[in-house]
């Protein structure tokens, strides 16, 4: 129904419009009748109808400073004329305005309906090409996020050292930085101090990481935040990396990490510090930033260096999310930059890891066909492989079984999406009533957790962390109905520890209270 509002000084007019036409039948619904412009003109500051039915003259302000108003404000609205005036001043001025039709007294009912099918088509079509365009641009700004995403992360592990991808993908930001928007690169730890404990106690570690995010995420007006991982320093102490990106630039440099960390103690009672907060001037500087870091491990013992070792498994689980998804190009470089951090731990370690890449790899892509898995083993490890001394040629041979494998896959993308999504699903069925993340959930089918977060979404139009919710309520459900367990007790075994948490999660899900499904009153 399109909104429409009627003016007329005559009374009887005016209720004979608002009563006499079947105005839903039109596709209309009267909002609003007055007997003087000066009351559209108040209405009109806080409504916008769709189409204003006014008389042209009125005794203190006319229907023509109506349509003036709008036409001088641009409004998105209609104006149909009605007046027993035939001048033909009136008609000038009606289209100097952009009045939509000019009506005369005595009102032609078959008129009227004929004038105002015509409205509600012109507006049906406004409404389709403004629905169309408000699509084109919210799915835009997603392609934008997830571009935004992949490109923080790619650039993190060290996907981006092709010169010419690396390039492209920096023009394609760069064309939507008008603003010469900056970054932040930013890593939270937290004390691993009772708080910490009594928060994942009561609400669980993905709870926990979903509230840091998304204090994050509104950490600052002009900032927006993108995550990267999320990962344990050597004391047990849980930390996120992650970018923050400018939607607007903020010239007076008022970021301060301080606020972030006042910011989490205040919502979430949780001390955390901030040994990262590192202001990038464009895009590009967060490829050259993150492979600095990198390349300040400067331990002598890579191979027991947990750092070192935290960032060769997400690069690793970057690797297969690029091979689930069939993006060669980036499973390449990445693997590339993977091989040159392996060889920093010796030749000896870089053939075990490289090794240990292949197997995990094929095992991605034919895990349930031994035959296969053998046969395509047999192609990407030669047994030359294993007495191989010279790093070029070690490189090379992990290179091309990465290749192998990639156009392995390049017909079977859809057939591993479908896979990829079915091992995650089976493992939640299987643990949902556990404390489990959406990164230790990575760690288990060996993908990179913001693919996996994309292809939930993708699968069930749900998050990680709904589905998870989902799946813990909807076991409540069948226990509250068909088991005499307390309430507590049936928190406990859908893995809630908090049982207020528990009811307010139950209500979010379904609306009622636990009780409510109890076939009587315990």
């Amino acid at each position: 129904m399109y909104s429409l509002i009627i003016a007329e000084d005559e009374f009887t007019t005016r209720r004979a419009l608002v009563n006499m036409v079947k105005w839903n039948e039109l596709g209309f619904c009267v909002d609003g009748e007055f007997a003087d412009g000066q009351e559209v003109l108040e209405y009109l500051k806080s409504n916008t109808p769709d189409v204003i039915l006014t008389d042209i003259k009125m005794t203190d302000v006319s229907g023509i400073e109506i349509a003036r108003l709008v036409a001088e404000q641009n409004l998105p609205i209609q104006v149909v004329f009605l007046s027993a005036y035939k001048d033909f001043s009136y008609a000038q001025e009606a289209v100097e305005y952009n009045v939509a039709y000019y009506l005369l007294k005595p009102v032609d009912l078959s008129k009227l309906r004929g004038i105002f099918g015509k409205l509600k088509e012109k507006l049906d079509k406004q409404a389709f090409d403004e629905n169309m365009i408000r699509d084109r641009a919210e799915h835009y700004e997603r392609l934008m996020n997830y571009e935004r995403q992949q490109f923080v992360t790619d650039a993190y592990f060290g996907a981006l050292v092709n010169p010419d991808r690396k390039a492209r993908r920096l023009g394609l930001i760069s064309r939507n930085q008008e603003n010469g928007s900056r970054l932040i690169l930013v890593k939270i730890v937290l004390e691993n101090d009772q708080s910490y404990h009594d928060f994942c106690g009561n609400y669980g570690k993905q709870e926990l990481q979903d509230q840091i995010e998304h204090v994050l995420s509104f950490y600052h007006s002009k900032l927006e935040h993108y995550p990267i991982t999320w990962g344990v320093t050597k004391e047990e102490r849980l930390f996120h990396v992650g970018v923050f990106w400018e939607n607007e630039r903020e010239h007076s440099n008022s970021y301060e990490p301080q606020k972030l960390a006042e910011a989490i103690f205040n919502l979430m009672a949780l001390r955390v510090e901030i040994p990262i907060f590192h202001l990038l001037e464009s895009s590009s500087e967060l490829i050259n930033y993150a492979g600095t870091m990198r390349n300040q491990l400067t331990e002598e013992n890579f191979a027991h260096n947990r750092e070192y070792l935290q960032l060769l498994r997400d690069q690793n689980k970057l690797l297969c999310s690029y091979l689930s998804q069939n993006s060669s190009e980036q499973g390449l470089k990445l693997a590339e930059t993977l091989f040159d951090n392996y060889i920093r731990g010796g030749i000896a370690f870089a053939k075990r890891q490289s090794l240990y890449t292949v197997t995990r790899l094929l095992d991605e892509i034919v895990a349930n066909d031994l035959v296969e898995w053998n046969r395509l083993f047999a192609q990407c490890v030669p047994v030359s492989v294993f007495s191989g001394t010279k790093y070029n040629e070690f490189k090379e041979w992990m290179l091309r079984s990465i290749r192998l494998l990639f156009d392995y896959t390049k017909e079977k993308t859809e057939a591993n999406r479908s896979s990829s999504i079915g091992e995650i699903m089976d493992y939640l069925r299987n643990h949902y009533s556990e404390d489990i993340t959406l990164n230790e959930i990575a760690e288990k089918v060996y993908l990179n957790p913001a693919y996996i977060s994309r292809l939930v979404k993708e699968q069930t139009g749900k998050n990680y962390t709904e589905l998870v919710m989902e799946m813990r309520i909807d076991r409540a459900v069948e226990l509250l109905k068909n088991t005499d367990m307390y309430v507590y007790e049936i928190a406990e075994a859908v893995g809630y520890k908090n049982l207020k948490y528990f009811y307010r999660v139950f209500r979010k899900i379904k609306g009622k209270s636990p009780n409510d499904y109890r076939p009587e009153s315990k």
